[in-house]
């Protein structure tokens, strides 16, 4: 007999294996950076048995197999509660994240077409004010005090199911819709991602062997939906005192005492959240050594070296910081750690050769395909390129999801069918190649790149060279077209806190760094932007059309060029 695929099933396991354990804590306060805080605390035991209280009353008000949820709770024991309720009656969870805006939200919202919708007091006036989901919902829980004009209140249908006993889960298919999560939108309109159990069930068994994770671990996530894989791989979650929108404004004195009061062993972030911690640490020095933590994870976006160099000093040296790619859409793919980057790819990033992402986990595969904005409907092995040749990635294995919700479109650009296997493979819409080790190097979005009449440039081909310099922040590379042609604009942003810099005109400095590599020697144009505009979610993926749309309006007061020569040349560089 197979075991069971369901999510939910983890949470069993653990319970009867370890009941006592603590699978959650809560600070029921804010968390004081100088000396303990006091914290709520689900066992396995008690997390297992209260969501089965709630899945029974989730049963009771109409929630049950199939029914799509909207689920707007933040991080607190409730949401874990109702999360293994909701995989316990086989609804399907629609995850959106809050920080995207109301307008993108609203626009989720319609596309998922929920039935039921379970939120704080908070989510809910936002729903009745703007009309969320009216067409659809019929259903409406309250988590928080009473009902709030609600037809039923989280507490009401606890206590309706506590006297129920065990809750049965009902039996789940591989290929069974289990969640809908929608991707970050950093590159569009946010798209709807269909989990079925069998993906989820890949997932899990995935991290657990690719970062060799224990049960009995204690586990600070700073992003809600991989918090949900603690109780299932065994670990403690720790949730931490921070906005969930807002990672970057994390505050790392009460990240490192809940690291140290728990003694946490594994730490998921943002890039945004390893840069302050990583900030915090060089103020801290010793003192600031973070000595229980195996290892960090941080997605989202590529973390520059520096901010991985600067917090594996916090850690014990037999620790790294592992840095996984991957999408919504498949996660993870593949996986590279801190000892690999700082010791040899992080050189050949500076000179422009992309960003390493490592090699592909076990059971995933990776190929690399001629880019192309058209659909490609079947796999062929012909399209595959040779290593060093850049083209898109294509990626196939268990936790490839195979559809969008309600967005065929979207599906005949990212999905490409075997006619020989039966699979669905995924199109990354991000651009690299191999190198012949086997590594993948990641050169960039296909919509980010930029296409001149002396070749196309990638962003992180590009990118890495500028940033290298010590008073620059960070970089993003776009295009500006005149008269037809696409001239290559690089927007700075610089460091706040800046060393101060030669007395030559900063320009020129950047000009003389362009001309040090072949493919960034016909970079002419930059400039400086007060503040990059960045994604909610990672606070690290930058908007780069909208830095399109201000390069454009800004080039165009000075447009056109003096006659002759654009106004740097070598000859002026010297």
């Amino acid at each position: 007999m197979s075991p069971p695929i369901n999510v939910a099933a983890h949470l069993a396991r653990m319970a009867a294996a370890e009941p006592d354990r603590p699978a959650v804590h809560f600070p029921t306060r804010g968390v004081k950076p100088n000396g303990p805080t006091e914290y709520a605390t689900l066992t396995f035991a008690q997390l297992h048995a209260d969501s089965d209280a709630v899945a029974h009353g989730l049963t009771c008000a109409g929630v049950g197999r199939g029914t799509r949820v909207a689920l707007m709770v933040p991080p607190s024991l409730d949401f874990f509660s109702l999360t293994f309720a909701l995989f316990k009656v086989a609804a399907v969870p629609v995850l959106i994240d809050p920080g995207m805006g109301v307008k993108n939200l609203g626009t989720c919202l319609g596309e998922a077409a929920p039935e039921a919708f379970i939120g704080v007091p908070k989510a809910h006036l936002a729903r009745r004010v703007l009309g969320w989901g009216k067409k659809t919902i019929r259903t409406t829980i309250n988590v928080g005090r009473g009902r709030f004009f609600c037809h039923h209140g989280i507490a009401d249908l606890r206590a309706s199911g506590r006297t129920l006993g065990a809750f049965p889960v009902p039996e789940v298919g591989a290929d069974d819709t289990a969640a809908i999560l929608f991707t970050s939108g950093s590159t569009g309109v946010a798209k709807g991602v269909v989990y079925t159990h069998g993906i989820f069930a890949a997932q899990v068994e995935m991290l657990r062997t690719t970062y060799g994770i224990e049960p009995g671990e204690i586990d600070l996530c700073t992003f809600p939906l991989f918090a949900l894989f603690g109780p299932a791989l065994g670990m403690t979650c720790v949730i931490p005192d921070m906005d969930a929108t807002r990672p970057a404004r994390i505050d790392p004195a009460k990240a490192v005492a809940q690291i140290r009061q728990f003694g946490v062993t594994n730490l998921f972030g943002s890039p945004a959240v390893i840069r302050r911690l990583g900030e915090w640490g060089r103020t801290a020095g010793e003192s600031g050594r973070l000595t229980t933590v195996r290892r960090a994870i941080s997605a989202g976006a590529p973390v520059p070296a520096g901010v991985i160099e600067a917090f594996t000093r916090m850690l014990p040296e037999a620790a790294q910081v592992f840095t996984p790619y991957g999408a919504t859409e498949s996660l993870p793919v593949a996986n590279i750690g801190s000892r690999e980057i700082l010791g040899e790819t992080r050189a050949l990033t500076e000179q422009g050769r992309g960003v390493c992402v490592g090699r592909p986990v076990a059971g995933m595969r990776v190929e690399v395909v001629a880019i192309s904005d058209g659909p490609i409907p079947e796999w062929d092995d012909s399209l595959c390129l040779p290593p060093g040749e850049i083209g898109e990635f294509v990626v196939r294995g268990p936790v490839v999801t195979k559809q969008y919700f309600h967005r065929p479109l979207a599906m005949k650009r990212a999905k490409i069918h075997d006619p020989k296997t039966g699979e669905i493979l995924h199109r990354m819409g991000d651009v690299g190649y191999k190198d012949t080790c086997g590594r993948l190097w990641f050169c960039g979005r296909k919509s980010h790149r930029v296409v001149t009449p002396r070749g196309t440039l990638f962003t992180d081909q590009v990118e890495p060279v500028f940033n290298t310099l010590s008073w620059i922040f960070r970089t993003a590379l776009v295009g500006v077209t005149r008269d037809g042609v696409t001239y290559p604009v690089v927007c700075v942003e610089l460091l706040k806190s800046r060393p101060r810099m030669c007395e030559a005109p900063l320009d020129l400095l950047l000009l003389r760094q362009a001309r040090r590599f072949a493919h960034t020697a016909s970079i002419e144009w930059f400039l400086v932007h007060p503040g990059f505009p960045v994604d909610v979610r990672h606070n690290s993926k930058i908007f780069r059309e909208e830095l399109a749309d201000w390069a454009d309006k800004k080039i165009g007061k000075t447009w056109p060029w003096p006659p002759g020569k654009p106004p740097w040349t070598p000859e002026v560089i010297g």
